[in-house]
């Protein structure tokens, strides 16, 4: 008998497959088996946490199919992140993984993760205190507030710091979500004009210009080392000092004479104070540019960490500390099917996220595979779990 475990995607915990058991039963009757389907129920939420709980009720229920027969032709089909359920369940219980006869990853979006540089501290540092510096300038709030501001900031940084960017935690969500699966029978199929998968560009995309943040980030530490700190510290300076010389320096000098054109003309005609305020506005305008250049890093770096957060791989704390990059499949020796976007198409209507379990050119994918699949020699005898150690990263 070839028993097929259902595991459903995100928010889909009413999904029903009938046109891909109809075609998987038909390949498995093809093969002289008997196809019995049984679909896995989890939470379905978006989070790590909970995909994490349905790689453990996976284990559960190729257990209980194992119990019942040895000779069990078992496969696990998972639609979206209930395919990322299953690279859970694989990397973490390998021994029962070896037993399975094969794996199906429907439009399941693989990703790789590496820890972020600490400069990522530093940019909301500065950005909080370029906030707190204007504020100030505008509001004519007192010091002791401005410190106060400064001090909670400090210390909402150093805590998120220590309970998402520990070393420990880092490697622990860079292990759970990098989809380095362990050797095994796997077919992976998506489906062009896949809205998922077009979501998943965009958010290439914000990774690549997350990235070039994270360079220019470097860049504003200068470097290790006594220079790199004085570097840094100079910038922190200047960050500080421009606003403080603009409000108190030139903006009173700008508003007595006109604007800035005006002043600068009475300037040049009295040749008073004309090299002083070229080098106060020069350095105003420095400082101006710097803060650009770094709050467009800073906002470039919290999108990536929303996206993260958005397709459930880390929580928000987390996705400020590591980078990560979209994968087509897992890493090693895997091939990619793809149903081509006109392939049988009936319209708009295919544009569908939903489609690689629908398809009839997707079904028809799937049953090869599993002919193919069946066909071949029998997996190892079913053992007793040893997981390796590998706890969810992001409590419920």
């Amino acid at each position: 008998m070839a028993t097929f475990l259902l595991v459903h995607g995100t928010f889909a915990k009413s999904a029903h497959w009938p046109a891909l058991q109809k075609g998987l039963a038909e390949a498995a009757r093809a093969t002289g088996e008997t196809a019995y389907f049984k679909q896995l129920s989890w939470s379905g939420q978006n989070r790590a946490a909970a995909r994490q709980g349905a790689a453990s009720a996976i284990l559960k229920s190729v257990q209980d199919i194992q119990s019942n027969s040895n000779n069990e032709r078992i496969f696990l089909i998972g639609h979206s992140h209930g395919g990322s359920a299953i690279a859970y369940f694989l990397k973490q219980y390998t021994e029962v993984a070896k037993t399975l006869n094969g794996c199906a990853f429907l439009s399941t979006p693989f990703i790789a993760m590496r820890p972020r540089n600490k400069a990522i501290a530093h940019a909301v540092f500065f950005f909080l205190l370029l906030v707190f510096q204007f504020y100030w300038q505008l509001a004519y709030i007192s010091a002791l507030v401005w410190t106060m501001g400064i001090v909670v900031a400090l210390i909402c940084i150093t805590l998120i710091s220590k309970s998402y960017g520990s070393p420990n935690f880092l490697e622990q969500t860079i292990r759970q979500q990098t989809a380095d699966i362990p050797p095994g029978n796997y077919f992976i199929i998506r489906y062009s004009g896949d809205e998922a998968a077009a979501a998943l560009s965009a958010a290439q995309f914000i990774n690549w210009l997350n990235m070039k943040a994270s360079k220019m980030l470097m860049l504003l530490q200068g470097g290790k080392g006594p220079l790199g700190f004085l570097f840094s510290i100079g910038v922190v300076g200047l960050l500080l000092y421009a606003p403080y010389l603009f409000w108190t320096n030139l903006m009173p000098m700008f508003a007595a004479h006109g604007g800035i054109v005006g002043y600068f003309k009475w300037a040049t005609l009295t040749q008073k104070d004309a090299v002083a305020s070229v080098l106060s506005l020069s350095v105003v305008v420095a400082a101006c540019l710097l803060a650009l250049c770094l709050l467009l890093a800073f906002f470039i770096v919290l999108i990536q960490a929303l996206t993260s957060r958005v397709f459930g791989w880390t929580r928000l704390g987390t996705g400020f500390f590591v980078e990560l990059a979209i994968e087509p499949v897992p890493f090693g020796s895997h091939s990619l099917v793809h149903v081509d976007w006109n392939a049988e198409s009936t319209g708009s209507g295919d544009l569908a996220h939903s489609w690689t379990y629908a398809h009839p050119t997707a079904i028809r994918h799937l049953q090869d595979w599993v002919k193919a699949s069946l066909a071949e020699h029998r997996p190892s005898s079913a053992k007793n779990p040893e997981p390796q150690t590998l706890q969810s990263t992001d409590p419920v």
